[in-house]
């Protein structure tokens, strides 16, 4: 019978990452380095797809899989901060053996379950959490400020789980990516469709070209005295769309 572990063994890899932040106040200076580390799993071409608020500002990026001890030298193949995502490449192909790529499903239903693989804190070796979809919703990426579609799921995401896959049976249905601070679990996981966009535009035009918008600004008709103003009746509501950037 297949388990979550097996894939994670063969595809989940831990991340780590010196990076060396630039100093606003002395732009001249550079802030002293400092290290951290996050999770990836291994998608098709050689590529690792990771979080890029796990790899900002970094001076150096190593990998490592489970079974080795090596931290295999990594380099950034696009970057894309709008939907905290990045892929990695490694060149040694003493790192590709005994890997084994994912495969993308679609969004899961709601109280479908889902398992978080990645390298969080609190040790050295691979984490599996399991849980359930609470919620897909649009909301905040606390990296970008970006409001894109999330998927809220009870699975304990912290520090480290960063760029895991999200799994239900064999396929990746998410990115682990944040969770939220004075709660209990809630966590957030970057949908496949979002995942799964993103490696389309690099492959596309070779970098990471940004998330459309629809170019508007607007408010909510939910105030009374506005819909009056607007001689909208009492009875309908929408919303109003306020500027045409």
């Amino acid at each position: 019978t297949w388990s979550p572990l097996e894939t994670a063994l063969q595809s989940v890899v831990k991340v780590f990452c010196t990076s060396a932040s630039p100093n606003y106040f002395v732009p001249w200076q550079i802030q002293p380095q400092t290290t951290s580390t996050s999770s990836g799993f291994v998608i098709e071409g050689k590529r690792i797809i990771c979080n890029a608020h796990g790899i900002t500002d970094q001076v150096f990026i190593r990998v490592r899989k489970h079974g080795d001890a090596t931290k295999y030298r990594a380099e950034i193949v696009a970057t894309g901060h709008d939907c905290d995502l990045a892929i990695l490449s490694v060149e040694s192909e003493q790192f590709w053996k005994g890997l084994t790529p994912l495969s993308f499903g679609g969004i899961p239903s709601l109280q479908g379950s889902v398992v978080v693989v990645g390298y969080p804190k609190g040790g050295d070796c691979i984490s599996v959490t399991k849980g359930v979809v609470s919620r897909v919703v649009v909301h905040t990426y606390s990296h970008s400020n970006q409001v894109l579609l999330t998927i809220q799921i009870d699975a304990a995401i912290n520090s480290g789980n960063s760029g895991g896959p999200a799994l239900q049976g064999k396929t990746v249905v998410g990115v682990a990516f944040q969770g939220m601070n004075k709660s209990q679990n809630i966590g957030y996981i970057i949908p496949s469709p979002v995942v799964k966009q993103f490696i389309r535009d690099v492959d596309r035009h070779g970098k990471f070209s940004g998330i459309p918008c629809v170019g508007i600004k607007w408010q909510k008709m939910e105030n009374e005295s506005l819909r009056k103003s607007l001689n909208v009746p009492n009875d309908n509501q929408g919303i109003l769309i306020a500027a045409i950037e």
